[in-house]
């Protein structure tokens, strides 16, 4: 009997043992969790379409990221991380790779996590953030005849050239505050203000006396005139500064009177690193009179904007690239007839302060005032067809009417920057609505009338600064509200 059992328990164990071995040879598979841990859209992976990151929220397995209003969400490429990086990501059966793979987010998208037998769906929803608001950020005591804004590529932040009787004077958003510094200790006028890639700035100044131009610039925290031979500039008529290839061009219209022989000609001052070369031409330009030179740098081209005072009036375009000039416009006059009437005529516009503005395909878009009309003129980069942008603003008045500014978002959202009527020159931003292919409802800005002064530019990350100069108000000669100048700034939505 002892033996029976014996032989049973031994069975029992051999096949316990088999049992066991069966076991470690099976695939047991990856221990890790099918699970997404990070989702987000960077600008980076997406420059077409955005100017900061996104990072979206994961709550159980819905995610969701806010974008701002109007991002094209067609082909938007997600950035992700799984807890296991062999985990596989697809998207309707197509295999997802982080930072390379394009998606339309219009509507929620299910994103499968699959590693080994285990399976997650996770539902991506992209949403809007809300518009984002301008604000004040900056308010400074000052007296001006006239302002520049421009943008220190440096550091995103806006920077200003003011002059006024007594001082010319540059300026810089710190924090809250404009802190500014004295260029010189006389009167100037007509300002021009450039800032080269490296946050070096330029500003050029009239100076009455000498019936000269004169540049000066910062180096080593010290601001010296480094050029002082620019002829005459006319009144109310640029200049212009820009940096390309390394040289630093200044175009001012000429209104030397005696001798007579360069009068509202477009000078070109320029300098290499080394010299500067006054009182140069435009290649290829052969009109005599003009007014309102406006340069503008955009992937390694400089546009320049040139206002034909003849009748009709009309505009040029010239470009610059490589150290080569071209005429893009030869002149433009905008019609005012119906195409084939005879005699054909054209809308006048006040020779006074025009803008352009430049997108990332080269379209060009000009702010100009026709008949005191605010509106926007695009030039379509491949056929250089003309054709108006939106509705014209009906014309707030001679006066209030005869400027508008226009700026262009790093993703290519137009603004448009104007006063609201003859009497009130309250100033409002209206900007392109995608859908309606019209102006928005304006934005009022200012709650005092604004003078001619006005400037709108954006950074590259996406925010917009907006500078005004209001004069000062007195009663019986006593001055009852001082001069000065505001600073509004529209931020990325967060």
């Amino acid at each position: 009997m002892k033996k029976y059992l014996s032989m049973i328990c031994f069975l029992g164990a051999l096949f316990t043992a088999g049992c066991s071995d069966d076991k470690t040879g099976e695939e047991e598979g990856p221990t890790g969790e099918a699970k997404i841990t990070a989702f987000s859209f960077k600008a980076e992976n997406n420059p077409d379409y955005l100017v900061k990151d996104y990072t979206g929220s994961i709550s159980g397995t819905a995610i969701s990221v806010r974008v701002p209003a109007d991002t094209d969400l067609s082909a938007l490429v997600a950035t992700f991380e799984t807890a296991d990086g062999e985990s596989t990501v697809t998207v309707n059966g197509t295999t997802q790779i982080s930072g390379t793979t394009a998606n339309d987010f219009s509507d929620p998208i299910d994103y499968l996590v699959s590693l080994g037998k285990k399976n997650a769906l996770y539902t991506v929803t992209v949403s809007e953030l809300p518009e984002a608001v301008w604000t004040k950020v900056g308010e400074w005591e000052q007296d001006a005849s006239a302002i520049r804004l421009e943008i220190d590529p440096t550091d995103n932040l806006p920077c200003l050239a003011v002059t006024n009787e007594n001082a010319v004077t540059f300026a810089k958003l710190n924090g809250n505050t404009i802190t500014s510094e004295t260029v010189v200790n006389r009167k100037g006028q007509y300002p021009g203000l450039g800032i080269d890639n490296s946050g070096q700035p330029y500003i050029f100044f009239y100076e009455s006396e000498t019936l000269s131009g004169t540049v000066a610039s910062k180096t080593g925290g010290v601001w010296a005139e480094v050029c002082n031979t620019i002829e005459r500039s006319a009144n109310q008529a640029g200049p212009t500064i820009a940096a390309i290839d390394g040289k630093i061009f200044v175009f001012t219209v000429n209104d030397n009177r005696n001798p007579n022989t360069r009068r509202r000609l477009i000078d070109v001052a320029t300098y290499d690193g080394n010299a500067w070369t006054t009182t140069g031409d435009i290649p290829g330009r052969n009109i005599a009179r003009g007014y309102w030179p406006i340069a503008r740098t955009k992937n390694g081209t400089m546009y320049l904007f040139v206002l034909n005072p003849v009748s009709p009036n009309s505009f040029s375009i010239y470009t610059y690239k490589g150290g080569t000039w071209s005429t893009l416009i030869e002149e433009y006059a905008y019609p005012s007839s119906e195409p084939g009437t005879e005699p054909a005529t054209y809308h006048s516009f006040p020779l006074y302060c025009p803008d352009m503005q430049i997108d990332d395909e080269g379209n060009i878009y000009l702010g100009i005032c026709y008949e005191y009309s605010p509106q926007v003129l695009k030039i379509d980069a491949k056929t250089k067809e003309i054709n108006r942008v939106g509705s014209a603003i009906p014309s707030p008045g001679n006066t209030a009417g005869r400027t508008c500014r226009i700026a262009i978002s790093p993703i290519g959202k137009l603004y448009m920057v104007y006063r609201n009527s003859e009497d009130a020159k309250l100033l409002q931003v209206v900007s392109l609505d995608e859908k309606t292919k019209d102006w928005t409802t304006p934005v009022q800005i200012s709650s005092e009338p604004v003078f001619d002064e006005f400037e709108c530019k954006f950074t590259k990350d996406g925010t917009a600064y907006l500078a005004y100069y209001v004069q000062e108000e007195k009663n019986d000669d006593v001055v009852t509200a001082p001069a000065k100048i505001c600073l509004y700034k529209l931020a990325t939505a967060e």
